[in-house]
């Protein structure tokens, strides 16, 4: 028992000591935006975003040229080779056509300067397709980049609530810890004035010790509340800043269940990118139909050889133009345009079920922040009367006209009833905050991130 009341009491004072090493209190709004400015979960989506514009970029090339430049160099005496060589390279002569020289000639170097260019003029809107498909999925990516931030922001907000309900927890531990021990001082002098059976500072003595776990408990929350906290905004123990204020009391949502459903159909980042996401794929069943479609282009290439680089060299050029139309492949165009046609189809089914979806969450979200604020207010009630109770009995008990047990289930009815008041008013912030982020408006500049605790 001696080793419980010392570890409780040195875990009690590290945690009371903890804030003060702090520079200065986090407030909510300042946790938010460490989160957005640290978090590497966060970042990573914007490397992806990037990515996905990087790729959009790419299909827009196929609207210009390619130009290549190559360099080589070449050795040899095959006889086709030298012959075909000293031609491009303008050097020869009527001495090459002995026939000991034509048959076995001597090896000959070749340095090939080489530019080569082709440019697509018409495919029949395949590259647009596939450029407008890239675009819509790199957009897309930007409001998936946006639904990450928002379901950062409500974590920051539950992991900061979850730290100052914590806190308030340990305090009311603390406190019932306080009033066992006091309440089995009194019962122990009762016992050896006589007043009371021995049995009564026994039940007395295990009152405090289960207090002292529900304690330990609490400790131990806030602990794992502050260290998740520190997770999302990307700050370490030793860094952390003690979150200020305590739990707000609850307010009236901001708009109506219809308004939020409107505003969720309209504004959520990750409908909006489902939605990209269809256009895409309709893009894509387009490109892939084009694959049906003739194509037309134009080549062109300018040649340099000599024997040396700086030496006496020949240059040619060479243009032409191409149509090129698939006749046959074997059914795998008619495979891959029945299967873009599919995950399009797909594509449109999945942004209707996230619409229902979407509905379904907002309306759950508004009913658990008007449930949670109705059970914040029976709660306060409750814990008050649970500790006016808690008080009549105190003084009964001391008079002689209550029994312990009476008694001790009345301080563990305050605690209990307290610790669900703290739950309310903990489950009401994160609704409320998951209320706005179902209809796409947790946004850092939200009021309620800045009101004040």
């Amino acid at each position: 028992m001696s080793y419980i009341r010392f570890s409780v009491i040195l875990l009690t004072a590290m945690l009371a000591a903890w804030p003060a090493a702090a520079q200065e209190p986090l407030t909510l709004e300042q946790a938010v935006q460490l989160a957005l400015d640290r978090n590497p979960r966060l970042r990573a989506a914007g490397y992806e975003a990037d990515a996905a514009r990087a790729r959009a970029d790419e299909t827009r090339s196929a609207y210009l040229p390619r130009v290549d430049f190559s360099q080589g160099f070449t050795r040899g005496n095959n006889p086709v080779y030298v012959f075909g060589t000293l031609l491009t390279q303008r050097q020869f002569t009527a001495a090459n056509f002995a026939l000991p020289g034509l048959n076995a000639p001597a090896p000959l170097n070749n340095f090939q300067t080489r530019l080569d260019s082709q440019w697509m003029l018409y495919d029949f809107g395949r590259t647009r397709s596939r450029h407008r498909g890239a675009s819509h999925l790199s957009t897309a990516q930007d409001f998936r980049t946006e639904q990450e931030r928002q379901d950062l922001i409500l974590r920051v907000v539950r992991a900061y609530h979850g730290v100052l309900v914590a806190r308030e927890h340990l305090a009311a531990s603390h406190k019932a810890v306080q009033s066992a021990e006091a309440n089995e001082a009194r019962v122990r002098s009762r016992e050896q004035a006589g007043l009371v059976v021995s049995s009564d500072l026994l039940s007395a003595q295990v009152h405090t010790a289960a207090m002292r776990e529900r304690e330990i408990r609490a400790a131990n929350q806030l602990e794992l509340a502050r260290m998740t906290l520190g997770h999302e905004i990307g700050l370490g123990p030793d860094a952390m800043r003690e979150p200020s204020g305590s739990p707000q009391d609850p307010q009236a949502p901001a708009h109506s269940i219809d308004d939020y459903e409107k505003l969720a159909l309209v504004e959520r980042p990750a409908l909006r990118a489902a939605e990209l996401e269809q256009q895409a794929a309709r893009s894509n069943a387009s490109a892939v139909r084009s694959e049906f479609t003739p194509r037309v282009s134009m080549y062109a290439s300018f040649e340099r050889d000599a024997e040396t680089l700086g030496g006496p060299s020949g240059t040619n050029w060479i243009a032409g133009a191409r149509f090129d139309v698939n006749l046959f492949s074997g059914g795998a165009d008619k495979a891959r345009l029945a299967e873009a046609r599919a995950q399009q189809r797909a594509a449109e089914n999945q942004v209707e079920w996230f619409r229902s979806g979407i509905r379904l969450e907002v309306r759950q979200a508004f009913l658990e922040t008007r449930a949670a604020a109705q059970r914040v207010e029976v709660m306060r009630g409750s814990s008050s009367q649970a500790d006016e109770s808690l008080r009549i009995l105190q003084n009964r008990y001391d008079a002689g006209l209550a029994n312990i047990t009476d008694l001790l289930r009345a301080q563990v009815a305050a605690l209990d009833a307290r610790t669900a008041y703290l739950m309310a008013l903990n489950d009401w912030q994160v609704a409320r905050a998951q209320l706005e982020r179902a209809a796409g408006r947790l946004t850092p500049d939200l009021n309620f991130l800045s009101e004040a605790p």
